[in-house]
């Protein structure tokens, strides 16, 4: 659905904004109906609270789903370049 492809896009750009969250790499952002999933990996508990917290500062975000695991050895760098969706 196109919504969910744009709820998707804003969660995606936020977590590249967001300074806690910017340097994320290994996340993939998916929406349905409202309901945001969030998988991957990330180095730190911190960092899986921080996009989880970015994401639901997003309206039309009612839920979001954690499927983030905790690996210190995730692979740092910058996040990268959100999906571009037609609209």
């Amino acid at each position: 659905m196109p919504e969910d492809r744009k709820l998707s896009h804003a969660v995606e750009k936020a977590l590249a904004e967001d300074e806690s969250t910017a340097g994320l790499q290994s996340l993939h952002v998916s929406a349905r109906a409202g309901v945001v999933f969030l998988d991957g990996e990330v180095e730190s508990a911190e960092q899986r609270e921080a996009a989880i917290a970015v994401a639901k500062k997003i309206e039309g975000v009612r839920l979001v789903r954690d499927r983030v695991q905790v690996n210190p050895e995730a692979r740092a760098g910058g996040w990268r370049a959100p999906h571009q969706h037609e609209e």
